[in-house]
């Protein structure tokens, strides 16, 4: 806990208070365990896994390739030898492993093999599970009224069941079992998504919203049980209503950590979702999503291949960055950043970048695009002010006093981070405290 929480820069007891709150969930790695928490960093997550058209070495490149570029975790959303593969990608990973059961289960499951699946994939060590316990044969019908009705795979099998068998969901109707499962493998829960909107016009409407009001109720019930969970959220979603359904999701659900795929903010970026999906994820996670799914060039069209994952988990790990430096104020690297491009030493560029990018540029020389009429090489000039000088000569950067509520920075300096009080500084426009959470001596 206190490595974690010092890798967070946040205090190990206000981590521990929210961990016992259920707001926060961590995700579990022999090495590398993860927390989601709107008071630590974004966490990012890239999805991969064996089909038919892809074989498991495919996969192990992709996950290898994902973590090079920074992913937080990997899904592994095999669909054939599914514990085989989710064996395969652990073993490999140097960061957690989820996983989706469920896709083992088609094309005609019983009620028996959904908790089977869930089992096997348990034991197998997955760190985390979807689970689509939360769409219902209420909530099926009522997608059916949808221009792109249901797009989640997860879903889809849950409704081919529902009504092939006139029976309710049984991963709904047994998620006793459910929490038993994950509480006696140590397997946190991740609340699937099954009637996420799969089109702008089809965000936030009845069925979507009568999924997040029942993953509430389970939240309820797994955090009864002592078994971590957290929720999955959309999908496509029109840019405006992003922050207002964070918000619904962080009252319906008490707070759990909110998982987003995307969203995606048009219907219309056909090769390019990657930068789509950045936009939302970016606005989802300064409203308060803690992790977010990144989506590649190819979705909706074609199996991503390694260079797809590649940029899917860079513009991913940029929005990513963009939120923190909003809600958490970690601006620190982009003030570095700042200097050394002031500074014309493209190496330092290079190191601190999220993207990797190797760049053709000599040390101290302007680049092709301005030359010698480079501004900052003719005002670094007038300035007097070596460019060495520059680098190490600029003040640290403070965090936002825009908080809810007040104006004080509770903070402390460790080993050279910001360590940031559990529930300061928060942006306005984020979602509101939950109770209890406190602020140097504000209590909120």
């Amino acid at each position: 806990m206190k490595e974690l929480a010092e890798r967070e820069g946040i205090d190990a007891k206000a981590l521990e208070q929210e961990l016992k709150a259920g707001r926060a969930v961590v995700l579990k790695h022999a090495k590398n365990p993860i927390v989601l928490n709107r008071f630590c960093s974004t966490k990012i997550n890239a999805n991969l896994g064996t089909s038919m058209q892809s074989s498991p070495e495919a996969e192990l490149k992709k996950a290898s390739v994902a973590i090079e570029h920074g992913t937080d975790t990997i899904m592994d959303l095999s669909t054939r030898d599914t514990v085989h593969s989710l064996k395969r990608i652990i073993s490999a990973s140097r960061v957690p492993v989820g996983s989706v059961p469920i896709y083992s289960c088609f094309p005609s499951p019983t009620e028996d093999d959904f908790l089977k699946a869930i089992e096997a994939h348990a034991k197998a060590g997955a760190s985390f599970v979807t689970v689509h316990s939360a769409i219902t044969r209420g909530s099926a019908e009522k997608a059916m009224n949808r221009i792109t009705k249901i797009v989640s795979r997860g879903g889809g099998i849950i409704a081919k069941y529902m009504k092939e068998n006139s029976a309710e969901n049984p991963l709904y109707r047994n998620f006793d079992k459910v929490l038993e499962i994950c509480k006696n493998a140590d397997c946190a829960i991740s609340l699937g998504d099954a009637l996420r909107a799969g089109s702008l016009a089809d965000a936030n409407d009845e069925a979507m919203l009568a999924e997040l009001k029942l993953q509430g109720e389970q939240v309820l019930k797994a955090r009864k049980e002592g078994v971590q969970v957290f929720c999955e959220g959309p999908g496509h979603m029109p840019f405006d209503t992003i922050a207002k359904n964070v918000a619904l999701q962080k009252e319906w659900c008490h707070y759990a950590p909110y998982y987003v795929l995307g969203p995606l903010v048009t219907d219309r970026a056909l090769g390019y979702d990657h930068l789509n999906a950045a936009i939302g994820a970016t606005a989802a996670a300064v409203a308060g999503a803690e992790f977010l799914c990144a989506v590649t060039p190819s979705e909706h069209f074609a199996l991503p291949t390694v260079e797809d994952i590649k940029e899917g988990v860079i513009a991913f790990k940029i929005a990513a960055h963009a939120a923190d430096v909003v809600k958490l104020g970690r601006r620190e690297k982009d003030d570095e950043m700042s200097r050394a491009r002031y500074a014309l030493d493209w190496r330092k560029q290079e190191e601190l970048s999220i993207t990797k990018k190797k760049i053709n540029c000599a040390s101290n020389k302007p680049c092709t695009m301005c030359g010698e009429l480079c501004p900052m090489k003719i005002v670094s000039e007038l300035d007097g002010e070596s460019n060495e000088t520059n680098r190490k000569g600029r003040g640290e950067s403070k965090l936002c006093d825009r908080c809810v509520g007040h104006r004080s920075l509770p903070t402390a300096r460790a080993k050279g981070k910001t360590k940031v009080a559990i529930g300061a500084p928060v942006h306005q426009s984020l979602a509101p405290a939950p109770p209890g959470a406190t602020v140097g001596n504000c209590a909120r």
